[in-house]
């Protein structure tokens, strides 16, 4: 059994690294089926194995060994409608392309006091891309941001009722960006790209107050990634340059509160708020030969709210249901083409199935984000910088979830 999850660890870690998703800044929080239906809403209630990706403790009510497995597919889309100037005026649909992101969880009980679990999910991603010669092109015609966690956690019953669980998060973080180079009277393609391994720490807690009222919370560390990989830039068929570049990314630290509470039997109830420390992201700086590349964000930090309710409908079907509302990180002083994310709304329903063994999860949710306008820097040819004036239009996402656990 022991090979099998090591197996099961590797081959999902491997499909993850090939994943990105559009969110809020380019944070992910689509951790599992049930918890998208809940809207993250799994902090201080219910427990199941992929909870400990939203609060670490939850794993100390886990029984005996437990394992989770599934995927996320998100399917979003966004126009771009620029104003200004007239040259450049027009409407541009980013490429719809439908991303997958699975996770893995397993969880075993050591004994009355310990807990034992690992994560494999993803935290942070980000896919944009619109047609290589469309006007935004100088500022970014492609990015993609990949990231994969694994996260060992130690969980321990201090009291009957309170509960607590830490443990480092180790993460691969991927980033590849192109955009079209100014090269006098022409322009040339830049391609640059690279990867690297961080770490942080996950900590989280939980206490049953009465049989109706549980209360959890959470945190996520800082992790600072030193990207290293390279920079190429082309014309047509010719390399111009090709070099190799180091740069350096900040990735926010989280806080997270829940509040569950069970009106009836059959009926749980959970709010929560994530704070998330976006501001930690001034800005992507990449070295290479040629003089740094900065890429400003100045993020503001954020706070993102959530409600979820799941309803034991017969002894082996429970129903769910959730509202979030995601903050953007965006400051209105450094804009770009890069990040489409506005402030979001999200609306998740689902469905669960489970007997003394087996468990089988499945949500959808629509996902819908704020028009808004922005001014961008962008260059001609001969790199004189002009700015356009332009708005994120019709930004949505479709999400599909099936996770399916398994007890032994």
């Amino acid at each position: 059994m022991t090979r099998r999850v090591i197996q099961l660890i590797v081959i999902c870690s491997m499909v993850l690294a090939s994943v990105a998703a559009q969110a809020a800044g380019f944070g992910i929080y689509e951790f599992s089926a049930r918890a998208n239906a809940l809207g993250n809403s799994v902090m201080a209630g219910k427990a199941d194995p992929s909870s400990m990706a939203l609060n670490p403790a939850q794993l100390t009510q886990l029984e005996g060994t437990q394992i989770a497995v599934g995927a996320t597919g998100i399917y979003p889309k966004a126009t771009v409608e620029i104003d200004a100037p007239a040259a450049d005026a027009g409407s541009y649909d980013g490429e719809s392309t439908l991303w997958t992101m699975p996770h893995l969880y397993v969880a075993h009980k050591l004994n009355e006091k310990f807990s034992l679990g690992i994560g494999v999910f993803s935290r942070f991603g980000l896919g944009t891309e619109f047609d290589s010669t469309w006007p935004g092109a100088t500022d970014v015609y492609k990015v993609q941001i990949k990231s994969v966690s694994i996260n060992p956690l130690v969980g321990y019953n201090i009291t009957d009722n309170l509960s607590i669980a830490i443990g480092p998060e180790i993460m691969w973080f991927d980033f590849n960006l192109e955009k079209k180079q100014p090269l006098g009277a022409v322009f040339g393609d830049t391609e640059m790209g690279g990867d690297s391994w961080g770490a942080g720490l996950s900590l989280g807690v939980r206490y049953q107050w009465t049989d109706w009222l549980s209360l959890g919370a959470s945190y996520r560390s800082e992790i600072t990634q030193k990207v290293k990989g390279d920079i190429k830039t082309t014309f047509g068929s010719a390399t111009l340059k090709d070099t190799s570049a180091s740069g350096k990314i900040t990735l926010p630290e989280q806080i997270g509160f829940g509040i569950n509470v069970k009106p009836i039997d059959k009926l749980s109830v959970e709010v929560g708020a994530t704070w998330i420390g976006w501001s930690s992201y001034e800005e992507l700086t990449v070295e290479f030969e040629g003089g740094p590349f900065t890429k400003k964000s100045d993020y503001k930090d954020t706070w993102r709210y959530n409600i979820g309710a799941e309803y034991n409908l017969t002894e082996n079907w429970d129903l769910r249901a959730s509202y979030v509302y995601d903050n953007s990180p965006l400051n209105g002083d450094s804009l770009s083409y890069m990040v489409p994310a506005n402030d979001r709304q999200i609306v998740g329903v689902g469905v669960g199935w489970h007997n003394e063994t087996w468990s089988v999860d499945a949500s959808y949710s629509y996902l819908f984000m704020a028009d808004s306008s922005r001014s961008v820097e962008v260059s001609n040819a001969d790199t004189t910088k002009y700015t356009q004036d332009a708005e994120f239009k019709n930004g949505d996402a479709q999400l599909v979830a099936l996770t399916v656990g398994y007890k032994f």
